[in-house]
């Protein structure tokens, strides 16, 4: 179960929106599917959507959830993605009063709101739902390499970090293959990506450690009939010291024939807290250990780079691009900023190739 797709939103990102941690209050800006009442964020209230994170969107950025309210905002989706997915104790205060206004809650945290005795019992007084995106199916199985019986062919983004962009690019990559007059599908394996696609898809950090890769396999194999493509959205980085377990499950689960590496250009460190020591991998030494972490299973090639270039200006942002390109003898591309098409280009091509 999951919202009507004409539920209007007001998206949650208190004191975050625009400062690094809102990525999924962004990611339902640009792709999701329902309308957009307002973004509730009392530190922006004076900015435009676009002035604050660079989408375009016309709904106000309001203070307070009575603003949101009187906006005819029908559910409350929380926009902000912590490390841990922790509830913060400061929000129970305007999820309640969300509830209390008639609004449902959509929630990506680890956090389960259903889980939670006073939330879960003011949302039944009021007969509101509480989608808590990443809670797990029941009775998920182990892996066993049968998503290399699909005829779809089969692209993960990985990345040489977390929070780099790998759903974006998938997303992106998705729209343009259709573009071409290609069937394609988008495979949600995070909480964002399940809220964009009004929720399909699992995510799969919260799976239990031996289901990881089952989990991933049971999605895949779901979106690859009547598919000539299935665009995979990666997690982690196996460079990551906190999340390269659900990366690794992903490459096992979705068994791929291509790979995309994102990066972030404006990185130098692992991204974290405690984490500045580990400095940004490079590009060769990921693509040589995705190959080879994938080829357990069958070769998968890396045919290009996702670069996210956010922050940088028009030239930088293209100085890096080209940087990456003759680093890796791939094409490379910010396909929010500059398209997706030499990617697709790429990947085309490699499918023809392999056939």
């Amino acid at each position: 179960m999951y919202l009507s797709p004409s539920a209007r939103l007001a998206i949650y990102a208190e004191g975050e929106f625009g400062k690094g941690r809102s990525k999924t209050a962004e990611g339902v800006l640009r792709y999701g599917q329902n309308p957009i009442a307002a973004v509730i964020d009392s530190t922006s209230v004076g900015k435009t959507i676009v002035e604050a994170v660079g989408i375009k969107c016309e709904a106000p950025i309001v203070g307070s959830i009575a603003e949101a309210v009187s906006l005819n905002a029908e559910a409350l989706l929380l926009g902000t993605a912590w490390s841990g997915g922790r509830l913060p104790e400061s929000w129970r205060s305007d999820i309640m009063s969300a509830i209390r206004a008639g609004m449902h809650v959509v929630n990506g945290l680890h956090d389960f709101l259903a889980d939670d005795p006073e939330i879960a019992k003011l949302a039944a007084q009021h007969q509101k739902l509480l989608l808590d995106v990443r809670r797990p199916p029941d009775n998920l199985d182990v892996a066993t390499g049968l998503a290399l019986k699909t005829k779809a062919f089969i692209v993960l983004t990985v990345g040489t970090d977390c929070s780099v962009g790998k759903m974006t690019t998938s997303l992106e990559l998705a729209a343009e293959t259709r573009k071409r007059g290609h069937k394609a599908a988008f495979v949600a394996t995070g909480q964002t990506g399940i809220m964009i696609t009004g929720g399909s898809g699992i995510a799969v950090d919260r799976v239990i450690g031996d289901f990881m890769a089952g989990a991933t396999e049971k999605i895949v194999l779901e979106a690859a009939p009547g598919q000539d493509f299935v665009y995979v959205e990666g997690q982690g980085s196996l460079a990551h010291p906190s999340f390269s377990g659900v990366t690794l499950a992903l490459m096992h689960g979705s068994c791929p024939q291509a790979l995309i590496l994102c990066h972030k250009s404006s990185r130098t460190c692992i991204h974290g807290k405690g984490l500045e020591e580990f400095p940004q991998p490079a590009f060769k030494r990921m693509i040589e250990v995705s190959q080879t972490m994938t080829s357990f299973l069958r070769p998968a090639k890396v045919v290009g780079i996702g670069l996210n270039t956010v922050g940088l200006d028009e030239a930088e942002a293209r100085r890096r691009v080209e940087q990456a390109q003759e680093e890796t003898g791939l094409p490379a591309t910010d396909c929010v900023r500059f398209g997706s098409a030499p990617l697709v280009d790429a990947i085309l091509a490699y499918r023809e190739k392999t056939k």
